[in-house]
């Protein structure tokens, strides 16, 4: 008789169902006897995860064994699961999932820059994990002027902000979103402390900017949130824009930034 399900998500129900999923020939098994329900046996998943069967068998029972980050990390690879599904195998565990690995060739998707332009004429870009500009609409080219070259790091919002012309109208609206942004940068980055790039990008910004050398040390840490700014358009005019930061699932740690160009107050407004 199997069991019905349960309103609970359930580690032991999942790992069953990705089990069953699994045939033998796509684990690298031969088929062998006659099997009397499809997937693999529980010894079978046990034995590639490198665990005692035993123990495998009180996961699928919901049991109260706690399993380590590399228990679930082996159980991942053993019944082949994506990265959502791993993700999820961490959440019905109760830890937290490893970052999904950097994708150094990061290209936004064609209905994504088709996004980026229909947001004309208001800004928007998309920067990849190490924040490095790969697509951006009109607006934003005129704006912000990534383009221009740089030996080091050619249209890297950090070393943008840290080595060129300031775009915010004052002094102090620059120094608070330069801390805001490194303040969010060093949350991300140490999800990817041991990547080379990553320590490269962080050196070479120590080295070239006395300011991110003071900011870093403050160590300080956001998450990507909203706001408000003004700023000095490419005719010497001012204007404020609220700005979204949006997560592209398709591009780990990628996200997108929208500035919506906030219209100046009427004249007939009261108040």
């Amino acid at each position: 008789m199997t069991s019905s399900p349960t309103a609970s998500p359930s580690l032991g129900e999942f790992l069953r169902s990705r089990r069953a999923a699994i045939t033998p020939e796509m684990a690298g098994l031969p088929p062998g006897q006659r099997r009397r329900t499809p997937g693999l046996r529980r010894e079978e998943v046990a034995t590639r995860a490198s665990m005692g069967t035993a123990w495998y068998t009180a996961l699928e029972q919901d049991r109260d064994v706690q399993p380590s980050d590399q228990a679930l990390a082996s159980l991942a690879r053993a019944l082949l699961m994506n990265e959502t599904e791993r993700e999820h195998l961490y959440v019905l565990a109760g830890r937290s999932a490893p970052p999904r690995p950097i994708d150094r060739a990061s290209q936004v998707s064609p209905i994504l820059q088709c996004l980026l332009n229909r947001l004309e004429p208001d800004p928007a870009y998309v920067m990849d994990a190490y924040w490095y500009v790969i697509a951006e609409n009109a607006a934003a080219t005129a704006l912000f002027d990534f383009d221009s070259p740089d030996a080091r790091h050619p249209r890297n919002k950090l070393w943008w902000l840290f080595t060129r012309e300031r775009v915010e109208t004052h002094e102090a609206d620059w120094r608070h979103a330069a801390r805001s942004l490194v303040s969010i940068f060093r949350r991300q980055a140490a999800e990817h402390t041991h990547d080379p790039r990553m320590q490269t990008l962080i050196a070479d910004l120590l080295d070239v900017s006395d300011i991110f050398r003071e900011l870093w040390a403050e160590q300080d840490v956001l998450d990507l949130g909203s706001g408000r700014k003004s700023m000095q358009l490419p005719d010497g005019n001012t204007r404020e824009f609220d700005y979204l930061p949006l997560r592209i699932p398709d591009l780990p740690g990628a996200c997108l930034m929208v500035y919506l160009g906030v219209d100046p107050p009427s004249a007939n407004a009261v108040g």
